[in-house]
């Protein structure tokens, strides 16, 4: 490419586009000028010249112009050759561009690059943004010989995708291969971008057993100590409910960012552990962990609503004022949230009617905090997960589909003895108003959450940590059981609801009651 010293490729890809798009402004001399020194050094007839064009388009986020210049040097007939085709289809994947990058995969074929590693992993890349995961499995499995970067490119696919468990037998795939096929120490394939892209994975299956394997396989690969991996890591382990795993790998992380600070207050928010969540926001002030930002505040505003910590919560919100992030959705969602589990429905309808724009989410937030106490909202069925030996088990109210729910009944009826004993009274305000007293209680002894943390407790080893999702907010008959349950049995009982995580323990629970 014939490009003197002084003219930068970044030059070049501006003269591009104004030669391309013929502006007309009161800056018609420069464009001119620029349009001049593209035509005078721009080699037309060089495809190294097309190609370092392309990709300085792509990597400035010009994808659209990108593809222009790619199209644009297939109409002049030049040749491309395997360096040209990844950040061309690196820009249709950016655009979402389904069209554009079958256009480009079918060229790559016709010039015989499709098997090319880096082509074929940019394919699979543009076909799983674009929702195509079938094509891109497909290619995948066409590959000759992969490498870490096509392997990556499956498993983001499957993650961006939702399809975690798909990703994670990916890379199960990937370690049976490099184990066994090739005789090649996985440590020498594996890098910290495919590590952090299966920890989003196990982030999303919130097993503790999966992500204890993957974080044995990052520290016997080295890369343990990478700090996006860590970050990934303590959000997996977060996602599972287990806050003091987090904890640990935030502590032994040798440096932080923002990330890993906002992370570990998230984590302890979203846990119902306010204390700990402005303790850890002080250490980053202390510690000068990188400047605070919106995402910091957002999780000091959940941390508020969880304790109804409504002059804190005040406090945050006039330093949101100062910082100019006032108009940002999700952060005066997170204000709405705040003020509406406070207490404080009128203040806010003022945070909300203050909003220059609003989405889904900040409506949501504000039709909660109206219908937060109202018993005759109509909800969707409830349910519980829990899983025990690779195995989910779900149950619904009144369960009787399960093939143990006899031994389960059976075993409710033996620890209401006890829950009497311990001065249990049932709290019917969550059952409907037309029901008389005695179905209201046999209604609220059978939620799905008893079920499934009585299901637990009955198929785990003595001692060891029941884990249950629910999908609705847990009501309050069922939270003060599953607390005094955690105590008659002596196990750690962790609920993820709609809302947060509780941990059960001792008789008590991490949100202190206020949920």
């Amino acid at each position: 490419m014939k490009i003197p010293y002084p003219i930068s490729l970044q030059l070049l890809a501006i003269s591009f586009k104004i030669h391309k798009n013929h502006f007309s402004t009161t800056a018609a001399a420069t464009n001119t000028n620029l349009t001049t020194l593209f035509n005078k050094y721009f080699d037309r007839t060089d495809v190294y010249s097309w190609n370092s064009l392309i990709a300085e388009l792509a990597r400035g986020g010009d994808s659209c112009e990108s593809l222009r210049a790619f199209s644009w040097m297939r109409k002049l007939d030049i040749k491309p050759n395997r360096s040209t085709f990844p950040c061309a289809i690196k820009s249709c994947s950016a655009l979402f561009d389904l069209n554009s990058g079958k256009q480009a995969h079918q060229q790559a074929l016709v010039f015989g690059f499709e098997s090319d590693l880096f082509v074929s992993s940019a394919l699979i890349d543009m076909y799983s943004k674009c929702g195509k995961l079938s094509n891109a499995r497909v290619l995948f499995d066409e590959i000759p010989r992969r490498n870490i970067v096509t392997w990556t490119s499956l498993i983001t696919g499957y993650v961006q995708n939702d399809d975690a468990h798909e990703a994670l037998m990916v890379f199960k795939e990937f370690l049976f291969e490099k184990s066994e096929g090739n005789g090649e120490e996985v440590g020498t394939s594996v890098d910290s971008v495919a590590m952090i892209s299966v920890l989003s994975a196990c982030s999303r299956v919130s097993n503790k057993a999966v992500s204890e394997g993957v974080h044995g396989v990052a520290i016997k690969v080295g890369l343990d100590k990478v700090m996006g991996v860590e970050n990934t890591l303590l959000d997996a382990y977060a996602k599972c409910g287990e806050v003091s795993l987090s904890r640990r790998v935030f502590d032994d992380m040798a440096e932080k960012d923002v990330v890993s600070w906002n992370s570990m207050i998230a984590v302890y928010a979203q846990n119902g552990l306010s204390t700990d969540a402005f303790e850890v926001f002080h250490g980053m002030l202390r510690a000068g962990g990188g400047k605070y930002n919106e995402v910091t505040m957002s999780t000091l505003l959940l941390a508020c609503a969880h304790e109804g910590a409504l002059r804190v919560g005040m406090c945050l919100h006039d330093q949101v004022i100062k910082m100019g992030y006032v108009n940002n959705v999700i952060m005066a969602t997170s204000i709405i949230d705040m003020y509406c589990k406070c207490g404080q429905a009128e203040m806010a309808r003022n945070a909300f009617d203050g909003m220059k724009e609003k989405n889904v989410r900040s409506w949501t937030a504000m039709i909660a905090g109206y219908g937060m106490h109202d018993r005759g909202l109509v909800k969707p069925p409830g349910y519980s997960l829990v899983e025990l030996k690779g195995r989910v088990h779900v149950f619904l109210v009144g369960d009787k589909e399960h093939p143990q729910h006899e031994k389960i009944y059976k075993y409710l009826e033996e620890l209401s003895v006890k829950l009497q004993e311990a001065g249990y009274v049932p709290n019917m305000a969550s059952v409907l108003h037309d029901v008389d007293e005695e179905e209201k209680e046999m209604i609220v002894r059978v939620h799905s959450e008893k079920l499934a943390v009585a299901f637990g407790v009955m198929n785990s080893v003595p001692g060891s940590t029941i884990h249950v999702i629910k999908n609705l907010r847990v009501c309050g008959d069922c939270h003060t059981v599953i607390k005094l349950i955690s105590k008659i049995v002596s196990r750690e009982i962790i609920v993820r609801d709609a809302k947060r995580f509780h941990h059960f323990k001792d008789g008590l629970c991490s949100c202190g009651d206020y949920w």
